[in-house]
């Protein structure tokens, strides 16, 4: 099973899931779910990761646990938009299989706290990410927009043989880097991916 065929995997159960709890999603707003929850899984879903999924009728969210500190926050904030609101771990395992489980509004709200072992060492526009003191890449930002059209130039250099998890967790870092950057959300980021390093590079 490649990437495409996993992804399309997990959004037949989310829409299945929909369907179950009789929510209007499909029905609203059904590109919350095919475009942007499908773009971040294109992106997120590789072996090792664990999403937080909240859907309801007129909105759907995913946050990417354990990658970044700003992800387990969303979590906490997804339990309070609406009553009818339904919660899912889904765990991305090795060999390209996943399990979706829900599980209730404390439970869901109490993935806040899952475990971040990636931090940044250096200056929000260039930086290391480490792993438990293991160098996984290097991430440069650089300011090109303008103050009312915000744009940054981002180059992502990661060390060979890092897993999909870790380049991941390298591209969640850079755009949460290139928010700062522009003091703003609606940034508009380009990526260019580095040749790797192809020695361990010491921390």
């Amino acid at each position: 099973m490649n990437n495409q065929v996993l992804v399309q995997s997990i959004l037949n159960a989310m829409q299945a899931a929909i369907t179950k709890h009789g929510l209007d999603l499909m029905q609203t707003y059904p590109d919350d779910l095919l475009v942007h929850d499908k773009s971040m899984l294109d992106r997120m879903a590789v072996p090792g990761a664990k999403i937080a999924w909240m859907v309801g009728h007129c909105h759907t969210h995913i946050a990417n646990l354990g990658l970044h500190p700003d992800e387990n926050l969303i979590v906490a904030y997804l339990t309070n938009l609406a009553s009818a609101d339904r919660f899912y771990v889904i765990n991305v395992k090795h060999g390209e299989k996943f399990s979706m489980v829900e599980v209730n509004r404390t439970e869901f709200a109490a993935l806040s706290s899952t475990a971040v072992h990636y931090e940044r060492q250096g200056d929000k526009s260039d930086f290391w990410l480490m792993c438990q003191k293991n160098r996984v890449g290097h991430i440069a930002l650089e300011s090109v927009g303008t103050l009312h059209k915000p744009k940054v130039a981002a180059t992502i250099t990661p060390v060979a043989g890092i897993s999909g998890l870790e380049r991941a967790a390298l591209e969640l870092w850079c755009s949460k880097a290139a928010t700062e950057i522009a003091h703003s959300l609606f940034v508009c980021y380009e990526v260019n991916w580095g040749e790797s390093y192809q020695i361990p590079v010491a921390a």
